[in-house]
């Protein structure tokens, strides 16, 4: 499968913007096991999810035309072992593709 989204400026309810505000700090909290920044996590995330989301996604909401995509995330130290699984969500508008917002979460399901 696989798919794209872009990631606008946004605003206070959807793009980078949105992610910032919302949910940079679960992002950082995250960051703290690579030494690396959230912003870089987020994208690499992202770019993961769609690329390949895990089975029985993406899910179609039609209430409001988007779309979840969620894919497991090893976060791994600086010698390479994996400190944690995350299973984060990026949620993309269906009629533009826009990304909504991306989030780090434990929940597999």
């Amino acid at each position: 499968m696989g798919t794209s989204s872009t990631l606008l400026c946004g605003t206070e309810g959807f793009g980078y913007r949105h992610v910032s505000a919302r949910h940079g700090q679960d992002w950082q909290n995250v960051s703290l096991y690579t030494g690396g920044n959230w912003r870089d996590l987020a994208d690499f995330a992202i770019e993961q999810i769609l690329r390949a989301p895990q089975p029985g996604y993406p899910r179609h909401n039609g209430k409001n035309d988007t779309w979840t995509f969620k894919a497991p995330l090893e976060i791994r130290d600086g010698q390479g072992r994996v400190r944690d699984v995350y299973h984060p969500v990026a949620v993309v508008a269906g009629g533009d593709g826009k990304l909504i917002t991306t989030y780090p979460t434990r929940d597999p399901a």
